[in-house]
């Protein structure tokens, strides 16, 4: 048998090593460069099996070849049997979600593992070992080219702009991401952000859904520091993820841990020790006085906006990388209330200094790279304040993804951090 495996990233090679494991021995690699001058006929009569990787878009090519699938359907053909798959995506907080679902699983004697667009590929976890629940994360890229697939839960953490640099507009977008819904049990659980968009969006389920309040005033709901879910509890007292909307990524993983072991009244040792992922307001050091945070997982708009609420007053933040035909005046307001001053730097740079400056009360700054970003936060950042970096745009105008933007982060401000212990030290002698 013959297979194409279009894209060659790090899913593209999951792919081949799953279809050998299928018996395919003749299998064509088209990378990224040649990919779109690839017509369908080629495909469909040439090959028996044809996988497109989620960096690619069909969209430019004429129609999608009929033979095509992707990692995603081809994984989930050898998962375990009986194991459950809790699917989870939205536009920010879902690698969060992800990995607190596997974690507290994990605390309830369930063998999980958190998998797909977070590092293990879903076809990684299935040839490794035989997980009682498969936690996967899908993009909008990846959820937008299914056509089989199941779960017995799905996640929707919410919708806000992103990717328009492939999308045309929001509900473009948003039809990707809300087509996971059509392989949703329909003993299943939805567990979706309590917004009149997603609801509408999300109206074609009709099995159990259940709306999260981002504001923790419903379901479910935080008084007194108990975050009660109406059967179940938790003292987020003993909850070490920082910032209000990581109770609300916790209260997705709960919500997703009760459909499968069903939980009962005060849980509180299931969160205790939880772990966040590096890259998301994850704090980095102080200098002088002064917190360095890294939130270069923070690729859009609406995931900087989110992160911003988190904090007080005080806050340098440095934005800019590549663009994603993002509007910027929607960060002004939040600005105005938090900003102490605005880097804006790289591809972006330009954009969102034109954008902000005048509008927001702050000193707003322009640098060429993200190393000259930083440096300009440690100039201008007073005792008491934060330099964060919330990018609010993707990584690749200077790094190869958010992960590289953030350890580059981290190595600047740990030279920075040498430098000042030096000059200390010095000045001590």
């Amino acid at each position: 048998m013959k297979a194409a495996v279009i894209g060659y990233g790090k899913s593209g090679k999951a792919a081949e090593n799953i279809l050998r494991l299928d018996g395919f021995t003749d299998i064509d690699i088209f990378d990224d460069g040649n990919a779109g001058m690839l017509n369908t006929a080629q495909f469909e009569d040439n090959y028996d099996c044809v996988v497109v990787s989620p960096g690619i878009d069909l969209k430019k090519m004429a129609k999608a070849p009929k033979n095509f699938t992707s990692e995603i359907e081809l994984a989930h053909a050898k998962k375990s049997a009986g194991s459950a798959v809790v699917a989870v995506t939205g536009t920010n907080g879902k690698s969060t979600v992800t990995t607190l679902t596997a974690q507290i699983l994990k605390k309830c004697g369930v063998q999980a593992v958190a998998c797909g667009n977070i590092g293990l590929t879903y076809a990684e976890a299935v040839t490794g070992f035989d997980f009682g629940a498969y936690i996967v994360e899908l993009s909008s890229f990846q959820t937008g080219m299914l056509n089989k697939f199941s779960a017995d839960c799905v996640i929707v953490t919410n919708l806000a702009e992103d990717h328009m640099d492939r999308y045309a507009d929001i509900d473009e977008y948003a039809d990707d991401k809300i087509r996971l819904l059509n392989f949703l049990d329909e003993n299943g659980r939805l567990i979706i952000e309590n917004c009149k968009y997603l609801a509408e969006k999300s109206a074609v389920y009709k099995g159990e859904t259940i709306m999260v309040d981002p504001e923790l005033s419903g379901m479910p709901n935080l008084s007194e520091g108990v975050l009660d879910f109406n059967g179940f509890y938790v003292s987020v007292a003993s909850f070490l993820l920082k910032g209000r909307h990581n109770i609300v990524n916790l209260a997705f993983a709960l919500l997703a841990v009760d459909k499968l072991v069903g939980l009962k009244g005060d849980v509180t040792y299931l969160i205790e020790d939880l772990h966040g992922l590096e890259h998301r307001c994850e704090h980095v050091a102080l200098i002088k006085a002064v917190e360095y945070i890294n939130d270069s997982k923070g690729t859009n708009l609406h995931s900087t906006l989110t992160a911003l609420k988190g904090f007080d007053k005080g806050v340098v933040i440095i934005l800019g990388g590549k663009d994603k035909n993002g509007d910027f005046t929607l960060l002004i307001e939040e600005l105005n209330e938090k900003a102490a001053a605005v880097i804006a730097y790289g591809h972006a740079g330009e954009k969102i200094y034109k954008t902000i400056k005048g509008s927001v009360r702050a000193d707003v700054y322009k640098t060429a790279d993200l190393e000259a970003a930083v440096l300009k936060g440690f100039e201008v950042a007073r005792p008491g304040q934060k330099v964060v970096l919330s990018p609010g745009c993707a990584s690749f105008d200077e790094h190869r993804n958010f992960e590289h933007r953030g350890t580059h982060f981290k190595e600047i401000v740990g030279k920075i951090k040498a430098e000042e212990n030096e000059r200390t030290e010095r000045q001590q002698a």
